[in-house]
């Protein structure tokens, strides 16, 4: 059990911060809704990714924001044990409307609370929740917290290579990724985020193998000379590959400060479907 903090850091089910970060840092977490049309359920707390794909070829669920009650029952709970100050960390304003919610609930929530728009999605959003959470432990105040983390935010990506963009399609969730989409038989796209945190192809591949490799070219261009890195692995019920990847990362990276893994949230898997592989890097050079 980690020492009490100044500042509690609150994070969004879709950040994918692993299950036993969370844990053993004492996160505070708040979970998209995953709607199907005869039940509500809440990401990562009542449905698993392992649910949501096996169903995907009967319905497609519609993905949505936490609900503002959520999200006040957090900055409550957050309040009840005894902080004042928190940092609450979301996936892109681009992606999701989850950033405004939170910063409604935060200006009335009666606790001194910065809500940081990362830009980005899954890992790529959960480092920074990582790092605040790090930066908070060593007694850092918010606003010094704040400043460093939206410093690493602009240097953290994420590549995911996903088998097909039919979810992404249906979901609505596709951005400048859509011209691919159906273009070339065996096309293998892998997206990212830009700047504005929208989705957009960074490069497209014939076969899942030169998919994979092409996935790791980017990793390594991505963290180029630096000295301080973290890397991410994150699959949707594609462990096997998850873990080759992953071994590869240690192989190619011997410098790499820590590689964390995971699956991708139940509620990023229904725009993604199976198969994804995602490698997140955060470079932490000054």
């Amino acid at each position: 059990m980690t020492q009490k903090t100044n500042v509690a850091i609150l994070v969004d089910s879709c950040s994918d911060v692993p299950e036993e970060f969370i844990k053993a840092h004492h996160l505070f977490m708040v979970p998209m809704t995953i709607t199907y049309h005869d039940k509500i359920y809440l990401d990562k707390v009542t449905i698993t990714p392992e649910e949501v794909y096996a169903n995907l070829d009967q319905e497609v669920p519609k993905t949505a924001s936490p609900t503002g009650d959520l999200i006040s029952k957090a900055f409550a709970t957050i309040k009840a044990e005894g902080y004042t100050d928190v940092i609450a960390i979301c996936i892109s304003s681009g992606l999701s409307g989850t950033f405004q919610q939170v910063q409604l609930a935060a200006r009335v929530s009666g606790l001194e609370a910065s809500v940081i728009d990362t830009k980005n999605i899954g890992i790529a959003s959960g480092f920074s929740a990582i790092l605040a959470t790090q930066l908070s432990e060593e007694g850092l105040q918010r606003g010094e917290i704040v400043a460093r983390v939206q410093t690493v935010a602009k240097r953290t990506k994420v590549f995911f290579y996903v088998p097909t963009l039919t979810y992404l399609q249906k979901g609505g969730r596709i951005g400048r990724v859509a011209g691919m989409a159906g273009a070339l038989l065996n096309i293998k796209p892998i997206i990212s985020c830009d700047d504005n945190g929208i989705y957009y192809p960074v490069a497209k591949v014939r076969g899942e193998k030169k998919a994979l490799q092409k996935l790791l070219q980017l990793v390594k261009q991505q963290v180029g000379v630096a000295q301080q890195f973290n890397l991410a692995v994150a699959d949707g019920a594609n462990s096997k590959i998850a873990a080759q990847i992953k071994q590869q990362l240690e192989t190619e990276h011997p410098k790499v400060g820590k590689i964390y893994s995971g699956n991708v949230s139940p509620a990023l898997g229904v725009h993604t479907g199976p198969g994804l592989i995602g490698v997140g890097i955060q470079i932490l050079d000054d």
